[in-house]
């Protein structure tokens, strides 16, 4: 298996006119699901579908409980878990006002992921590229 990129415009990085920029884009080729892990946990192991199934779910139910309690979450060799917020900035004179919220500047809630160092390396050493057609092919 090889991992698909196309060249795509991208924003100009110095404000230049004139000038045309590309960049590398990775193309999804299909999303992986949970049945499918359960099924390829399942082929590969003595473990049941239904059993890898199982523990993926609770897996699944303690993660999102773990998050919500503002834990990070670390899975071993695969990376780690943890939430974070976006949005606008404010001033400490905001702060001082008796009316101000400072949960009203966030704009989004997000999961973060980080991989392991160790699974970055592996993935390195072994990806494999191929080039898709795109806008601008030769």
């Amino acid at each position: 298996m090889a991992i698909t990129y196309r060249v795509s415009k991208t924003k100009n990085p110095n404000g230049v006119e004139g000038i045309t920029y590309l960049s590398n884009k990775v193309v999804k080729t299909s999303d992986y699901t949970f049945d499918e892990l359960a099924e390829d946990i399942n082929n590969s192991t003595t473990v049941t579908q239904a059993d890898a199934f199982a523990v993926l779910k609770a897996m699944k139910k303690y993660i999102k409980q773990a998050l919500l309690a503002g834990r990070r979450v670390v899975l071993s060799d695969l990376g780690a878990l943890r939430m974070s917020v976006t949005g606008k900035v404010f001033t400490a004179d905001d702060l001082k006002s008796k009316d101000f919220i400072p949960s009203s500047k966030i704009k989004a809630i997000n999961v973060n992921f980080r991989p392991e160092a160790k699974l970055i390396k592996e993935l390195r050493a072994e990806a494999k590229l191929q080039r898709v057609a795109g806008e601008y092919d030769e």
